[in-house]
């Protein structure tokens, strides 16, 4: 109170010093009214200029990115793949928007005063120094612009070089400006401060007269509060120059996670602008179904807590671009510690992540397991296949300090292997790889899994061991296969050999040995000792296999060789292998492979080329040898046509009745004698051979077919003499066991005259010959004529015609009349096939039955006529009535009566027709009747039916009349031969009253064929024969001529 004069009593001062108090209340608020006012004038101007600096700091910094992409925009100017003229206008609207800038950086220094001669000089100088390299950049930058629309590219790329020349520069002249004017607001601020500390303290010494109690505090909170802010500020400048400078995306949230503020950078990558993104939750902007939703559930609790996080995120751009982010979340407090926001830092690790998965895929498509540990032993990554082989998933074992649990795995032996010793813990501990290291692992089951492991260490830039990579192979089925190789290597007895091509060093295992006949120390190693023990014959042919496999792999060794085996002799092996190695010139340099024993095969293929070139049952030659024989004959008369030969080719008569009759065995045995005289007969000792300067072969060809080659011969006549010396020799009765056979055989000729264009052609006409001999009666030759092939052609077309006659109707069945010999009534009629050809006319039996029965159209016909002769029958008797004869014959073939079924097919013709079976007659052949049980089963079966049987051409057989009692017939026939001979023949006569008795001896009918004279149907009646039938009483007749003849018979 002094300071203002105040010194009187209050009661004597009281009016003047209220009004000097008032006066001085007053003074002191106009002064610090008016002090306040400067001071915030002061303050006001210091902010202003703060501003003016941030800005230009701000513009300054822009102009470094618009240069930045400037340079960008230049360098993709000169793409292909961009188009030009989008990149042309971005360039264009970067250069505006520097110069708009540019122009407003020049009024923001003018008003600073940067153009003052107070002006500092480094400022004034950097100032000067940017300008100058702005206008160049952007003179580039023009010109470029200019030539990109009107000229070539190697013009572009020279003013794209200048510009990018006069980038770095002006980036450095920025940074220096920038720094200059920081430094130039640094010093305003202090002015500004040392002004506002002047007023600050005036106004303490003001205010102190006030009041201490207020003034003093109110001071010094000014005071500090003013520092606050100028710290604070400061901070600010500096956050806000990092947060629009990073490339990081920056963003600023309210405590409920809404957005404040973003960096230009968050901006520009997801293609927003701020105002759309202030207010916003960053989950609405981030939020696709690319991203992993609990994860991003467990990050929002977290952050709902306080806490901070740090998550990696991907993020779907406005423009449709996916960025992967690297985001760290932290939440910001004040004071007091309340939480009064969040700040997010995110990088881009979009290409880290690609990499990272395409890594992934790489090491998960590997089919070796890889895997990744930390120097502790920790697994860090695996891929797909590490896993799979240690029965673990990828999450069991990342974490992991070990690959297997103790005691899973174990060693080659198959003892335990400690976590210590196992590949990964060694390379870790000596910081050495490992190659090759086997290690197997026990499966609950017992089963073992064997892994080949390789080992590499880890170091890093200092060094360091970092950890370590292990590579694991499941070589569990290799060494399966490996395990059964050697297995079956050794139960083959399979020698084992390779050769080092280099070094001509051969390797074996004891097997070779053993195959070679030598201790390993016999042997000289080298692969000129052993080709030295191959045979001189298979060595040339040895190397030239060698050789080849050399050149061409895909061509494999296998080649049969002898060797000298170390007791002397000679044996056979069979070698095979291939080129296992070759280096980087593609030169063979090992060779590897098998051998074994191929004695016993060697012997057994001589064997079978003695058995493929001869008879098994006669060791005669065979069809393939005689056919080789007969080619290099007709290769020889070509070529000298002074030379001759023949073919011989014979069959033996009724050799089939003999197999039927008296079993397979005794044909064999007939075959063997007859192979036996063919060899005696052609013998060089024998006297007939001996006559002839030729040479003779014998073969068998089948059956009961043998050819014979004449090699050399004079002429036909050597032939034939040859041919008739056979007839006589075979016709000689044979002695089988206990039967006495006798059997002709029927001989066609075929010379070099006819010989055909190959041995099979030779052979076919032979063939024909032969049969031509059988037509003309069998037992003789006959020489081939070429007509004999027309024949043949015509017996073709015959069975092609007979084929159709059944479904043509052509065939019909006539009726003999069978007539009682005592008093020449009419007993029965036998039914016989006939053939009415629409060109052919009325074929012969005699011509197609033998067609028939080759062909197998027997079976067929036989079964139409049984089946005609029982309805025509039936008919017969309900026209004539008694009149109508009393049985029906009729003749079954070879083919039926072995035919499954005969005696059913039979009950049903009886049944179809109505014929009673007392009435029908089945006529068999003597040789059919006696040839097996079966046929004797069918024959009791038919017996069984109620029908007769009939043994036709009795006689003519094997059968002997002691065996007469065992057949099951009711009728014996006598065979024509034997009625058209009984007048002049004794023997003949003689044979048919025997067999007459026997018959009535049996109680057997007997019918004799073939009558043509009364004499022979007297002589027939005298011998006792009840029956007769023949050309003497009637031809054979259609159903209505027999009607007419039955009719004109007396009663």
């Amino acid at each position: 109170m002094a300071w203002f004069g105040l010194t009187r009593s209050p009661a004597d001062a009281d009016a003047p010093v209220h009004r000097r108090v008032r006066v001085a209340m007053y003074s002191v608020l106009l002064i610090v009214g008016a002090v306040s006012a400067w001071q915030a004038w002061q303050v006001e101007k210091s902010e202003a200029v703060r501003l003016a600096d941030a800005e230009i700091i701000r513009i300054a910094a822009a102009q470094s990115t618009l240069t930045q992409r400037m340079g960008m925009q230049a360098a993709l100017l000169l793409a292909t793949e961009v188009p030009p003229e989008e990149v042309g206008n971005a360039l264009a609207e970067t250069i505006n928007q520097a110069q708009e800038q540019a122009v407003r950086l020049d009024e923001l220094l003018a008003r600073q005063g940067a153009w003052h001669a107070g002006a500092p000089e480094p400022l004034r100088k950097a100032i000067f120094e940017w300008q100058d390299r702005r206008e160049r950049v952007w003179y580039r930058a023009q010109i470029l612009l200019w030539l990109g629309e009107r000229s070539a590219a190697d013009q572009r790329r020279i003013a794209n070089r200048f510009l990018q020349a006069e980038v770095e520069p002006f980036l450095l002249t920025t940074q220096m400006l920038v720094e200059e004017m920081q430094q130039a607001a640094q010093r305003r601020a202090r002015s500004a401060i040392d002004h506002i500390e002047l007023s600050a303290l005036f106004m303490v010494l003001l205010l102190l007269a006030l009041t201490l109690g207020v003034a003093e505090p109110l001071a010094r909170f000014v005071r500090r509060q003013h520092r606050s802010l100028v710290l604070q500020s400061a901070e600010l400048k500096r956050l806000a120059l990092v947060a629009e400078r990073t490339s990081s995306w920056v963003a600023v949230l309210d405590a409920q996670r809404h957005i404040l503020w973003c960096n230009p950078a968050l901006l520009h990558g997801i293609g927003y602008v701020m105002a759309e993104l202030q207010g916003r939750h960053p989950g609405a902007v981030v939020s696709n179904e690319h991203n992993d939703q609990a994860e991003l559930a467990r990050v929002d609790e977290a952050l709902g807590r306080g806490q901070g996080a740090r998550f990696e995120v991907r993020v779907v751009a406005r423009s449709g671009d996916e960025v992967w982010l690297d985001v760290d979340y932290q939440p910001v407090h004040d004071a007091a510690g309340a939480l009064t926001g969040f700040t997010i830092v995110a990088s881009d690790i979009t290409e880290p992540v690609n990499q990272r998965l395409r890594m992934r895929a790489l090491l998960d498509a590997l089919p070796a397991g890889v895997v990744l540990q930390a120097p502790s032993g920790e697994v860090i990554e695996s891929n797909q296949a590490a896993g799979e082989m240690l029965g673990l998933s990828r999450g069991d074992l990342i974490g992991r300090q070990s690959l297997a649990r103790q005691g899973v795995a174990v060693r080659e032996d198959l003892s335990p292997y400690p976590v210590d010793e196992r590949p990964t813990s060694r390379t870790l501990r000596t910081g050495q790889g490992l190659r090759g290291e086997s290690i197997g692992l026990l499966s609950p089951q017992g089963e073992v899994r064997w892994l080949m492991v390789n080992t590499e260490p880890l170091k890093d830039a200092a060094g360091h061991l970092a950890g370590v990579i292990s590579c694991t192979v499941d070589v569990t089925e290799q060494r399966a296969q490996q395990q059964l190789l050697t297995l079956a290597i050794e139960s083959a007895s399979l020698g084992v050999w390779q050769w080092d091509i280099a070094s001509g060093a051969m390797g074996c295992n004891d097997r070779m040995f053993s195959l070679l006949g030598y201790q390993p120390d016999e042997l000289d190693m080298t692969a000129l000792a052993w080709n030295d023990l191959i045979h001189p014959d298979d060595l040339p042919g040895w190397l030239w296999a060698i050789r080849t496999n050399l050149r061409d792999s895909q061509r494999p060794l296998h080649w049969e060789i002898r060797i000298r085996h170390g007791n002397g002799r000679w044996v056979w092996l069979m070698y095979s292998g291939t080129v296992v190695a070759r280096n980087a010139e593609g030169r063979a340099v090992r060779m590897a492979g098998i051998a074994y024993d191929i004695n016993a095969q060697k012997e057994l293929e001589e064997q079978l080329r003695q058995a493929a070139r001869t008879d098994h049952l006669t060791h005669l030659p065979n069809r393939s040898e005689v056919l080789g024989r007969i080619q290099s004959c007709i290769l020889r008369a070509r070529q000298q046509p002074g030379y001759h030969f023949a073919v011989l080719f014979m069959d033996f008569d009724r050799f089939k009745q003999v197999n039927d009759t008296l079993g397979h065995g005794v044909g064999d045995d007939l075959l063997r004698h007859i192979a036996l005289r063919l060899e005696d007969s052609l013998r060089p000792g024998d006297a007939f051979v001996q006559t002839s300067d030729f040479s003779q072969m014998a073969a068998r060809i089948g059956g009961d077919e043998f050819v014979v080659l004449l090699d050399d011969i004079r002429g036909d006549l050597d032939a034939q003499v040859v041919a008739s010396r056979l007839l006589d020799v075979l016709a000689q009765p044979y002695q089988i066991g206990p039967h006495r056979l006798s059997s002709s055989a029927s001989i066609g000729i075929v010379t070099a005259e006819h010989m055909g264009d190959d041995a099979d052609s030779v052979l076919r006409d032979a063939d024909i010959a032969m049969y031509e001999a059988k037509r003309e009666g069998r037992g003789r030759y006959v020489m081939f004529e070429p007509s004999m092939r027309k024949r043949v052609r015509d017996d073709v077309s015959l069975e092609n015609d007979l084929r159709q006659a059944l479904d043509k109707d052509e065939l019909f069945v006539v009726y003999q009349p069978v007539l009682r010999l005592a008093d020449g009534r009419l007993a029965g009629v036998e039914a016989l096939v006939r053939w009415q050809h629409p060109q052919r006319g009325l074929v012969s039996p005699l011509a197609f039955i033998p067609v028939a029965e080759a062909s197998g159209l027997i079976g067929p016909i036989g079964h139409f006529v049984l089946r005609t002769a029982c309805e025509g029958f039936v008919r017969l008797q309900a026209e004539l009535g008694e009149r109508a004869p009393a049985t029906v014959a009729v003749n079954l073939s070879r083919a039926q009566l072995r035919q499954p079924g005969l005696a059913a097919e039979v009950q049903e013709v009886l049944r179809d027709s109505g014929l009673n079976p007392g009435q029908l007659i089945l006529e068999v052949t003597e040789s059919l009747a006696a040839q097996d049980d079966m046929v004797q089963a069918t024959l009791h079966e038919l017996r069984s039916l109620g029908v007769a049987l009939s043994l036709d051409d009795f006689g003519t057989g094997y059968s002997s009349l002691s065996c007469l009692h065992e057949l099951p017939v009711n009728i014996v026939k006598i065979d024509r031969s034997f009625v058209g001979l009984a007048m002049g023949s004794d023997y003949h006569r003689v044979m048919i009253e025997a067999t007459i008795r026997m018959a009535q001896t049996l109680g057997l009918a007997t019918v004799a064929e073939g009558i043509e004279t009364s004499e022979q149907a007297a002589l027939m009646k005298a011998l006792g024969c009840s029956k007769g039938q023949g050309y003497l009483y009637s031809m054979p007749l259609d159903a209505a001529a027999l009607v007419r003849w039955i009719t004109r018979q007396p009663d």
